[in-house]
């Protein structure tokens, strides 16, 4: 019985962890969209202001879940990073 349950919630870890993946694609797709409209207007990939604020939401949002700030702080300056790699 226990082995069952362990492969169900294992199933179900899979399934979301694909979820997830499929997200950030989502994500990065958008990025790439807003790049060509910065790039059109000539706006720099970094901006400052809304980075910070992105980050200070997500940390709030993160508190409702109970992540911790220094775990979604993490995550989100790695997904960051990769978006400004895209709009290089």
């Amino acid at each position: 019985m226990n082995n069952d349950l362990l492969k169900n919630y294992r199933e179900q870890i899979d399934s979301l962890d694909r979820e997830i993946l499929y997200l950030l694609f989502r994500r990065f797709t958008l990025v790439w969209e807003i790049w060509k409209i910065k790039k059109e207007i000539w706006m720099s990939p970094l901006q400052k202001d809304r980075w910070e604020q992105v980050l200070k939401d997500k940390i709030e949002i993160g508190k409702e879940y109970w992540l911790k700030k220094e775990f979604i702080e993490d995550i989100w300056n790695r997904i960051h990073k990769e978006a400004l790699e895209i709009e290089k």
